[in-house]
Parts: C-alpha cells; structure tokens; sequence
C-alpha cells in the first residue's frame, strides 16, 4: 500500500505529493494531468514505484515549477544522503519542514546559500541551476564550455561547464527547437527525468544505502532538465561545504574596482577577481538614499525588481587578473554607480561591490552617444552622436589601439596619434564630419580576431575638444 511522506506536510503541501516512501507498492492508475504528457512515461514509472504522490484533486501537477527546497528534497532522497551540517541560513527555521533537507544538501556540497545569508527554499529553480546541481553531484567534468544551442549565449558563465557535461551525458538535453532554455524554471516532470537520467552515474559512495535505479528515458518534449544548486548569487555557508562541496570554500571576492578614464558618457572601469569565473555588473544613476540591487539582479542586469540599469553585461574572469570592462550609455555631469559582483565556475557568488563614480561635463559639440554595434571577428560597428540637432558641424576623431597600449591624450587622439605620438593611419583612425544630433555607424576594419582592442573618441579642434570617450570592444 503506498505511504505517503508525511513528514513534508509542514508547511508545503507541494513536497508530500511529490514525494513518497519508497517500499514496495502497487502499480497506480495514470493522472489524467499526465495522459499524452511528453514525459508520461517516467511520471508513470515513479508513480508505481512509489517515488512520486499526486495532490489531492487527483493531478500530478507535471507543469508546475518545482522550488529549491522541493528539489533538493528529492535529491536527498535518491541519492541517499542523510548526513547534515550545521546551516545558519536566515530564511530556514528549525521548525520548518525543509531545514533539515537544505542541512543535508549542504553538507553533501551540491548547493549553497544566497550572498545575503539566506536560501530561498520556495524560490523556482532554473534548467541552468539544475545543471550545476546535477554536475556537483555526478562529480562531473565541468572543463569543457562548449555547447551547441541555439541560446548557449544565454547560459550564464558559471553554468556553461555544468551544462556542457550535463549535456554531453544526455542527463540535460535540449528542446526540440534546438535551445536550451537556461532560466527557464524547473518542472515536476523535468526534475523526474533529470533525477532518473542521474541516478545511473551515481558515484560509488555517494549517499546512504538507498539507491533506487530508476530506468532513464530519453525525455521526448521539454526534455529532462535538473535543478538549480547555488544559483546566481549563491555563495557557500561557512562551515557547510555551500556551493564547493568541500566545508569552509572560501568565497569569491573583487578588489581593486575602480576606474581608469570616466568620460561624459563613458567610463572605463578596472578590477582584480580573486577566482576564475565571471564578473557581472549593472549601471544605474545614484542616489544615497537607494538600497544596492542584490548579486542575483546584478546579474540579470537589474538595479531592484523589474528595474532594469542603464548599461550592464558580464567579462569572464581569471583570478588574480586584472579584468576591464567600458561602460556606457552614460550622461553628462551625473553621478552613477556602477555594481559588480563575481561567481566562480561553481556557482559560488561574491557579495556586490559598488564603485561611485561622476561623468564630465560636457560642451556644445561633445559626444552624447558612444555604444557598441555588432562585433565580427575582423570588423566592429559603433555608435555615436555628437552635439545638438542643427548645432554647429565639428570634427569627430578616434582611434583604435590594442587594448594593452597606453592611452593617448586628448590631443594625440585630435590628430590620429597614440600614446607615443605615432601618427597612425586608416582603418586605425579616421576623422569624420556628421551632422549633429544624429546617430551614426562607424564601421572598424582591419582587426584581428579575438583580440582585445580600446577605442578613443573625441569632438573639436585645437584647443576646443570635448571630453575623451572610450569604449573596448573584443572581437570574436
């Protein structure tokens, strides 16, 4: 006779229908909610196992987005592990059902906390999370970063090895439009054919005595897909093996954050990562008064919920490397702030670091627009507008030197010349006269591919130039 699991009943009834004892029981009768359901078949294998509940209406509920604390839950109880450790998350109580899930999750080292100490156990998980979950628990290789979607641009830096594995051993496929999904939340039905198709690599050891085998299959629609460990922002618990499974990780950290050249438009920003990973950041006006966004915003390019920053983006990082990255889309004489926060390839995230910086004033023909267009692997398109519609028609100059020359001065740039007064020539600088107030494509030729590069630009003549702008582009 099947036993429900009820000690998950406390305050979420989600995680008792999804779980059960796993004795011996009857064949069930298949959900109406799950008849024709792409993954019919291993919803229908776990219900007569007994791993899997329906809710009360009768449904199963494939669709719905399963949560951190659902997910590791289940983990826990496939693989075995039984062993906790101490956890001192804000938002997990003693008392609360999942506690000591989230304590045997985080000593087993498959996920950690958030940067602001808590865990967010109702949180919906994504395919990309469930990846990294899937690749720390498997001990998978996580060297490789190639991946074939069609959005593998989409898949966050910290996630790419786990999803290349994870893929590779067809426990994570894709869709069949060929995407991934990566922050796509996790459903009931992925989290089954994820676990199924993960159970069979078990490492020897891994866990307790349970080891259930449920048989893998290939997941038709959707796909399988796995849950979130330390998702963007989660970084390892003091004392609990967090996100690198190996008790006390040290966490992730930034210094050095400055700026080498702020424009009215542009600034130029310069920092020193203390892993390798991926360095997120987000630009937003500033004001003293306004709570800085947290690492999970940061990195999706928020400065608070649903707000999205002037200029953000991601560089990946080496540690012990000095990363520079330009920032744009500025105006003049305003004072920003820009914040970065660092994750490992782990999925351990720093905490957010905010660098306070004012743009220059800027003149009746200066540079009100520089921002990158698209970039090949020997040419690059930018953006620019200078002065007011109907102002006067000046000269506009730049200049393009690898990224690790010196910078010229505002006079050198004036007249094509570098940082030592060479004159350069076509395509490595150019001066055009544009009408005013209108944007324009400056199309850079004769690169070389997947080369760093720093360009410099200015408005005017003799003694009356604009403030320098510059903007680094890297071509592929």
């Amino acid at each position: 006779m099947k036993k429900t699991w009820r000690g998950f009943m406390t305050g979420l009834i989600g995680i008792s229908m999804l779980l059960v004892s796993l004795g011996s029981v009857s064949a069930a009768a298949a959900p109406k909610d799950i008849q024709g359901h792409w993954a019919q078949g291993q919803l229908q294998d776990w219900l007569d196992k007994g791993y899997l509940g329906g809710y009360p209406d009768g449904t199963v509920k494939p669709n719905k987005a399963i949560t951190r604390g659902e997910y590791v839950a289940l983990i826990n109880r496939l693989f075995g592990f039984t062993d906790t450790a101490s956890i001192r998350f804000t938002d997990v109580k003693s008392t609360n059902w999942v506690y000591s899930e989230v304590a045997k999750a985080v000593k087993a080292g498959y996920i950690g906390g958030y940067e602001n100490n808590t865990f967010r156990a109702n949180n919906p998980l994504t395919r990309q999370e469930a990846a990294v979950i899937a690749a720390k628990v498997l001990k998978l290789s996580t060297s490789s970063t190639t991946l074939k979607f069609k959005d593998s641009a989409q898949v966050a830096a910290w996630a790419k090895g786990a999803v290349a594995a994870a893929a590779d051993k067809k426990i994570i496929n894709g869709y069949p439009d060929g995407t991934f999904g990566p922050k796509k939340s996790l459903t009931r039905a992925e989290a089954v054919g994820i676990i199924s198709n993960s159970v069979v690599y078990k490492p020897a050891g891994n866990g307790g005595t349970v080891t259930p085998t449920p048989t893998p299959t290939a997941t038709p629609g959707p796909s399988a897909t796995a849950v979130p460990s330390a998702s963007p922002t989660a970084t390892p618990v003091t004392g609990g093996g967090g996100g690198g499974g190996n008790g006390g990780t040290t966490l992730p950290t930034v210094s050095g954050v400055t700026y080498g050249h702020v424009g009215s438009v542009t600034a130029d920003v310069y920092l020193t990562p203390s892993v390798t990973g991926a360095v997120y950041y987000v630009v937003a006006p500033y004001s003293s008064g306004t709570l800085p966004p947290t690492a999970l915003q940061v990195r999706d390019g928020l400065i608070s919920t649903g707000t999205g920053g002037v200029n953000s983006g991601t560089k990946a990082a080496t540690a012990n490397t000095t990363v520079s990255f330009s920032v744009y889309g500025l105006q003049a004489n305003t004072e920003y702030a820009a914040y970065v926060v660092l994750a490992d390839t782990l999925g351990n995230w720093s905490g957010v670091t905010t660098l306070h910086l004012k743009t220059a004033s800027g003149t009746s023909t200066s540079l009100t627009l520089i921002e990158p267009g698209n970039v090949g692997t020997v040419t690059a398109d930018v953006y620019a507008t200078y002065g007011q519609a109907g102002g006067t028609i000046v000269p506009l100059r730049y200049v393009v030197i690898p990224a690790t020359e010196a910078a010229p001065s505002a006079a050198q740039i004036a007249v094509g010349q570098n940082s030592a007064g060479v004159q350069l020539a076509s395509p490595w600088t150019s001066s055009i006269s544009t009408t005013p107030g209108i944007r324009h494509t400056f199309t850079l030729t004769g690169l070389t591919a997947n080369t760093a590069y720093k360009v410099y630009f200015i408005t005017g003549s003799g003694s009356n130039l604009s403030p320098v702008e510059i903007l680094r582009i890297h071509t592929h």
